[in-house]
Order: structure tokens, then C-alpha cells, then sequence
């Protein structure tokens, strides 16, 4: 059976069909905080691998590629900076 995309319904990586999307989203606050410290740790391995393959291979990069790079690494910035600000913002309402 297809997905239905408008009836909101999520495909998995094999292809079936998983819930609906609201099943897939955190419902409660510590849920929601978890979410978020674990996408900051992705973005913070990311940016770990990142600046290692700077210093790896930068100097075979083109001056298009090192700006490619900086404005990726600004709006990871940008971004893991609105996590943090989103963890501490979870974390007062739990009273952590």
C-alpha cells in the first residue's frame, strides 16, 4: 500500500509505512529535551569531523570550497546555537 503524503503519514528507509508523523515527535518536555541533546551532540561531532577535514584537506580546496565551508560552518553555528538556546529554554520549564 503507497503512502499517502497528505494524509501525513511518514515512510521508513525500507520503504513501509510508519506511523503518523505526530507519533514521531517528542510529546513530552524531557522528551523534547532529549531530542535536543542529542541533536546537539550531532551537530558537535559534525562540526569536530568538519574542522578535521579542514586541516586535512584544505589545501586542495578552491577558494569556492572554502567559502562553501565557512557559510556551512556559520549556519551550523547558527543552528547549534539555537539548540543550546532550546535546551536551556526546556530545561527551565523542567526546573533542571
Amino acid at each position: 500500500m503507497p503512502v499517502d503524503r497528505y494524509a501525513e503519514y511518514t515512510e521508513n528507509r525500507n520503504g513501509l509505512e510508519a506511523g503518523p508523523r505526530e507519533r514521531l515527535m517528542p510529546r513530552t518536555l524531557q522528551e523534547q529535551l532529549d531530542q535536543v541533546e542529542r541533536d546537539i551532540k550531532l551537530f558537535t561531532e559534525f562540526d569536530r569531523a568538519e574542522k578535521a577535514r579542514l586541516n586535512c584537506e584544505s589545501y586542495l580546496w578552491t577558494a569556492e570550497d572554502r567559502i562553501e565551508w565557512q557559510e556551512t560552518q556559520s549556519d551550523n553555528a547558527r543552528r547549534l546555537r539555537e539548540l543550546l538556546d532550546e535546551r536551556e529554554a526546556l530545561r527551565r520549564q523542567l526546573n533542571l
